[in-house]
């Protein structure tokens, strides 16, 4: 079976859909999980953080890794065949771009990138199509990045946002295996 490091980031509304993918893969791969300090202590309107703690250990039966040091053996020692980060909220594709490494998901993946291990992002922004673009499309152009495809969410009310489609999460981990990025990128809104 093929070992996952699924990387969970502070974009918050969208931890329903992360769910929904944990479990569509839990079958497919032996996941550990890895989470931001934001997404280990924060409480939000959508969950608190021991309840979505909870939700994830019940799918996953292992406790998510939440500190540096655990997550830094999986360079050397515990290597992954893939990462996927899901969601990818602007601050991650920010560290990313700029090789800031400062928590689990970051230093996982620093750590998986020495191994060449793909990495696969799962964007959900309010502003990739203005302010946080630049680092999206930095790092599209990377070796080992690999991108979930795209859509705008609500276009009227948020014309500068876009999400990863959950649907299409298997087939680009498929195709980051093999090194290649999922086409078409940018899904129309009757695609999704």
């Amino acid at each position: 079976m093929l070992k996952l490091g699924f990387c969970i980031t502070g974009s918050f509304c969208s931890m329903d859909d992360m769910l929904y993918v944990l479990k569509e893969l839990k079958d497919d791969y032996d996941i550990e999980v890895f989470l931001t300090p934001n997404v280990n202590t924060m409480d939000t309107r959508f969950y608190s953080h021991v309840e979505l703690k909870e939700k994830i250990q019940e799918i996953t039966q292992k406790e998510p890794h939440t500190t540096i040091q655990e997550a830094e053996v999986y360079g050397p020692m515990k290597k992954l065949d893939v990462v996927l980060v899901y969601p990818c909220d602007a601050s991650t594709l920010a560290k990313l771009n700029h090789g800031i490494n400062d928590n689990a998901v970051t230093m996982l993946i620093k750590s998986s990138l020495r191994n060449q291990t793909p990495i696969v992002l799962g964007v959900y922004s309010n502003d990739v199509l203005y302010a946080s673009g630049q680092n999206l499309l930095s790092l599209m152009g990377r070796k080992h990045f690999y991108f979930v495809p795209m859509y705008q969410d609500h276009y009227k009310n948020k014309p500068n946002s876009m999400i990863a489609c959950k649907k299409k999460v298997k087939d680009t981990l498929n195709c980051a295996i093999q090194h290649l990025q999922y086409q078409p990128f940018v899904l129309g809104y009757k695609e999704v």
